[in-house]
């Protein structure tokens, strides 16, 4: 039987990969064909092409990177039994929406995190590592003043990226139910601790402390561009390390947790990795939970997929690939953190409204152009919310 699966294509997971293990899959299961498919442009989630092939009527039998929540409230996602293969997930029933789960997710993919260029930072004479806000901007106005790009982001879900990265610790960290507090109407995106960090974002691109040009470049281009050394600090997500592994640039890259305001932390935000989910009108149920079952906890595949994306393993008997010193650094911030909460589209004590990153997106963009109203661009995060709830 025939069974088809939306892959992601990135940098990391290219189709040579995909094509690889799902041979090495089709070894296993000489009865099951895998037909791979693939959004024709690079985003940062399969949501858009997954919503075209629904409402086409191709909805792929097993999806990879998609907001589950929101096609499972589409009725558009089987449910998925919790078994005892199920149950080697850490933590699976916080997965569940509404006591039912919906997507397999066996990995820790931390978003929250700066890498830098130590070359630079030694050239512009910074010998320790920002923890508030106020040390955060002390070191980019070093690097400014040493002819130094400080901080480098790219325009798409790479602005929505950076603009969480960098507001999300002094949010969810310190308050991970924030997003069941917003549904609550206990909290607002203009109450003073939000108001205060994208007022330091959008400083930061007033000051040109970003790269010309950000919002005409994106991802590929923007990664590049840091390999070349064209900037100091690239806020992104563990995936990184493993470009930067297969990379090999001519410099060493560090690792540190974005700033707070009072410089407590660190604290670490991200997604589960990489979500699997099966469509509800699959004809081959049993076949697609048991690839979706392989891409989660088939130990082979588990510690090369966490390795080619930079992942940690979330099974409750863990299965990691070895290390760079780069992973190692991310580690050991997950650990001294001791927890990850959610943030942008991933459950902070309750999900987001339907297509909130794409309004951060908008947020993010305009607070880089000089001139936008901080007070109008935050209250139209709220109106969203209130208007999609």
């Amino acid at each position: 039987m025939e069974i088809t699966f939306l892959s992601l294509i990135t940098p990391n997971l290219t189709e040579e990969f995909w094509d690889k293990w799902i041979g090495y899959f089709e070894e296993q299961h000489p009865d099951i064909k895998v037909k791979r498919i693939q959004a024709p442009s690079l985003e940062g989630l399969n949501d858009n092409y997954a919503k075209t092939l629904l409402a086409s009527g191709d909805f792929p039998d097993v999806l990879s990177n998609i907001s589950y929540q929101d096609f499972a409230r589409a009725d558009a996602l089987m449910e998925i039994p919790i078994d005892d293969d199920v149950k080697k997930i850490k933590d699976i029933e916080s997965l569940a929406i509404d006591g039912k789960l919906y997507t397999l997710q066996a990995y820790l993919q931390p978003h929250t995190q700066i890498f830098y260029n130590k070359d630079l930072f030694a050239k512009a004479g910074i010998e320790q590592l920002p923890k508030s806000w106020d040390e955060f901007e002390a070191v980019a106005e070093k690097l400014h003043a040493a002819g130094i790009t400080p901080i480098l982001t790219g325009g798409d879900w790479m602005t929505t990226l950076t603009f969480s990265i960098l507001t999300g610790p002094e949010i969810f960290g310190k308050n991970p139910n924030w997003y069941a507090d917003r549904n609550a109407g206990k909290v607002s995106y203009l109450d003073d601790n939000w108001m205060a960090v994208a007022g330091r974002y959008q400083s930061l691109a007033q000051k040109g402390y970003f790269n010309k040009g950000a919002l005409s470049i994106g991802y590929t281009q923007v990664e590049q561009e840091f390999l070349k050394g064209n900037g100091a600090m690239y806020p992104m997500g563990s995936w990184f390390t493993a470009a930067y592994a297969a990379a090999k640039p001519d410099f060493e890259v560090g690792v540190f947790a974005p700033p707070t305001l009072d410089g407590s932390g660190p604290y670490m935000s991200g997604s589960r990795g990489t979500s699997f989910a099966i469509s509800k009108i699959t004809k081959h149920p049993e076949a697609a939970l048991t690839f979706a079952k392989f891409l989660a906890i088939d130990p082979e595949f588990h510690k090369a997929f966490g390795a080619s994306d930079g992942m940690f393993s979330g099974l409750v008997e863990p299965i990691n690939y070895e290390f760079t010193p780069l992973q190692q650094g991310i580690f050991e911030l997950l650990q001294e953190a001791d927890t990850m909460s959610g943030y942008e589209a991933q459950r902070a004590g309750d999900f987001p409204v339907n297509g909130l990153p794409n309004q951060l997106t908008k947020v993010g963009q305009n607070l880089l152009i000089n001139g936008a109203d901080l007070k109008a661009e935050m209250a139209s995060l709220d109106e969203y919310w209130d208007k999609n709830k």
